[in-house]
């Protein structure tokens, strides 16, 4: 992608999983060590010069105590995805908002999300969540292109009329563009994501007049050919450790330039 879009800063944001704030080491030293996941991808990635691999261990680390994961769903919450955005915007130069600048809307507070269908494990229906929103300080509009050929526009990038995690960007589609009138309409970043990335982007609107999100699952076009002439700013690749380490998902990408 850096060679296709030499005019674009490549960055590699990788959302460490939950476990990256358990700290008992009882529990700890049986599951995957999300901190040596991102430090093995951050040496992967200085074998690239025109890659920039933003490492969000420390930061998270740092902030371990607060409200970074739900307890019933797989996901970060809103306030775990801005400081993914806080690292990645420190890293590309930009100025981050910061969080207490933010209005919060409070969604749901009895919010249960993926793990009991994964689990099947009673005990996960009582794990409550609550869902805020950080909204974004600008106004923007959203359209969204399904694989099927659908299209859906929208006022904003965070439906507050949900009460879960399909608030923010309404969810995973093929192709989705955010238009900031706001911002400077030459400063254009495409996102490359799995649904890590949903709470994610609309932290993006504080900067950018354009941002294009792909999720390679559901995209039918060639990327490449599409966007050849678009002139991004930046490309972003924002999804978990687990996506960020799977084969069919770097086919995925491959695929969408080939």
């Amino acid at each position: 992608y850096a060679k296709l879009f030499p005019s674009a800063t490549v960055s590699v944001v990788t959302a460490p999983l939950s476990t990256i704030i358990i700290l008992d080491p009882e529990v700890s030293s049986k599951i995957s060590d999300q901190g040596k996941i991102l430090d093995k991808l951050e040496n992967a990635s200085s074998l690239y010069d025109d890659v920039n691999f933003v490492n969000l261990k420390n930061i998270y680390l740092d902030h371990a105590s607060e409200y970074l994961f739900f307890k019933s769903d797989h996901h970060w919450t809103d306030r775990g995805a801005y400081y993914a955005y806080y690292a990645f915007a420190d890293s590309v130069g930009l100025n981050p908002v910061k969080i207490e600048d933010f209005d919060v809307k409070v969604l749901n507070t009895s919010y249960i999300g993926s793990m009991y269908k994964y689990t099947g494990d009673e005990r996960v229906k009582y794990f409550y969540d609550t869902v805020e929103a950080y909204l974004p300080g600008k106004t923007c509009t959203m359209t969204i292109y399904d694989a099927n050929g659908s299209v859906y526009n929208y006022d904003s990038c965070i439906r507050t009329s949900s009460s879960g995690y399909t608030a923010f960007l309404a969810g995973d589609h093929a192709y989705t563009v955010i238009n900031v009138p706001e911002n400077p309409q030459n400063k254009n970043v495409l996102v490359i994501k799995d649904s890590f990335g949903n709470a994610f982007v609309p932290f993006l609107t504080e900067h950018y007049g354009n941002i294009i999100v792909i999720d390679p699952r559901y995209v039918t076009f060639n990327v490449y050919e599409q966007f050849k002439d678009y002139g991004f700013t930046d490309i972003v690749f924002m999804m978990n450790t687990t996506s960020a380490n799977s084969k069919a998902w770097y086919n995925y990408m491959a695929d969408m330039v080939k």
